[in-house]
């Protein structure tokens, strides 16, 4: 009996409509499969999407997509529970077209994404919840959703951190997302009027302006980081949290996105601005949270779902490793069509082509990450001693001034950073980041 399809897509995010993209330009017939109402209606995240992989199969995207501001800045910075260290980046070769990088909110860049899918041949359909894959034996072939089974030589699996279609499988074994390699993000949306967002931020029509927060402001042990970006007409702010540490303290998420919010640093960017949107989801914490092969007999896993997000706590990548993970997918895909071989051996194309475009090599060299990114220190100690070197350099005493020196180790004594700590903190970062 013939397929249904030459391939079945699950997931209308970046990853998933990318991949269904170039099927359909590759002359398949796929299927792409959407949880939610229409594509992007449950995607939280949203921030900085850096398009050149888009190049590939939408000459001109950034011309035509609904993105938000094209990014001239970006911010990282410390905050301790009075005071705020950051440092800026800029670079005029951003300001120039095409633009390098774009604030997005993925509602609107989700839908935009399908909608060219189905222009270029995919039939999409939003509102599946699919149940499960459909093993045959060690051979995925197509999905199972409401009692019907729709097959297809090639799956592939692009539903997001929390994929339900490869927990419990031979894909994660475990049917539980792991603490470890799971993070929280929040975000909320406030309204601002444009012309408002260009003078508190120094930017042009059109500009954008982005920063990432280290948040030395929770109690001990909790551990996370802020963000903050422009769009045309609203500000998407929020956190992103270390699941596990939030365990046995007896904290609450809301509560650390209030806290946040209040920061003095923090409320003055949001002063006068309207909240409209707000939510939460769990995102991939990098190779911690890889699945146990990229590939198998009839199945590729790309995006989110895949672990292919990438943060050192100064960036916040995934939405271009998920078009690039989507793209490769499909490329193998559409080999496997060509040859009329969807098996393990032939699919190994996907992992080659990950390791050709920098994608594994960029997770495994970083695959220590974590021990930076999560080091407690740079949640408590570190923002108290950046808090108490710059007060003691920038602020007026009317005392005898102190070389550079003294301040340092004074700033030392007080946020509690033996020399040796500092040191092995140093080899880590180094090494790792």
């Amino acid at each position: 009996m013939a397929d249904d399809f030459d391939a079945i897509v699950v997931g209308a995010g970046m990853a998933g409509s990318a991949a269904a993209i170039r099927l359909a330009q590759g002359g398949a017939n796929v299927l792409l499969l959407e949880r939610g109402a229409e594509p992007g209606t449950k995607n939280l995240s949203g921030g900085v999407l850096w398009g050149h992989d888009l190049d590939r199969i939408l000459p001109g995207w950034w011309r035509e997509m609904p993105l938000e501001r094209h990014l001239v800045r970006k911010r990282f910075g410390v905050l301790s529970p009075d005071s705020s260290v950051s440092f800026d980046f800029e670079d005029a070769t951003w300001r120039n077209e095409p633009f390098v990088a774009h604030t997005v909110l993925r509602s609107r860049t989700d839908a935009w994404l399908a909608q060219r899918a189905e222009a270029a041949g995919a039939t999409l359909v939003a509102s599946v919840p699919v149940d499960r894959l459909n093993w045959e034996g060690s051979r995925v072939h197509g999905v199972v959703q409401g009692g019907e089974t729709m097959t297809a030589p090639v799956t592939i699996i692009a539903d997001g951190a929390n994929s339900r279609l490869s927990l419990g499988t031979p894909i994660r074994p475990d049917p539980r997302l792991s603490g470890e390699a799971t993070e929280l993000g929040m975000k909320e949306v406030y309204r601002l009027d444009p012309a408002t967002i260009e003078d508190r931020f120094s930017v042009g029509p059109g500009e954008g302006h982005a920063e990432e927060w280290v948040a030395g402001i929770f109690p001990p042990g909790v551990m996370g980081g802020g963000f903050l970006y422009t769009n045309q007409d609203t500000l998407s702010v929020g956190l992103i949290l270390n699941l596990q540490s939030l365990f046995g303290k007896g904290v609450y998420s809301h509560d650390l996105m209030e806290q946040f919010k209040l920061h003095p640093t923090i409320a003055a960017r949001l002063k006068g601005a309207e909240l409209v949107e707000y939510g939460a989801k769990l995102i991939s914490s990098g190779w911690a949270s890889r699945p146990a092969a990229f590939h198998g007999d009839g199945w590729m896993i790309a995006g989110d779902a895949a672990g292919f997000v990438f943060s050192n706590g100064i960036v916040i990548q995934g939405m271009n490793y998920a078009v690039r993970t989507g793209l490769e997918a499909a490329e193998t895909a559409l080999a496997a069509r060509q040859a009329g071989d969807s098996g393990a051996a032939r699919l190994a194309e996907y992992d080659r082509r990950l390791e050709a475009t920098s994608v594994l090599p960029d997770f495994r060299d970083f695959a220590g990450l974590d021990r930076v990114k999560w080091n407690p220190r740079f949640y408590t100690a570190y923002p108290r001693f950046a808090s108490a070197l710059f007060r003691s350099m920038m602020t007026e005493t009317g005392g005898p001034k102190r070389h550079l020196r003294d301040l340092l180790k004074e700033a030392r004594r007080t946020s509690g950073l033996p020399l040796s700590r500092l040191a092995r903190d140093g080899i880590d970062i180094v090494r790792d980041l």
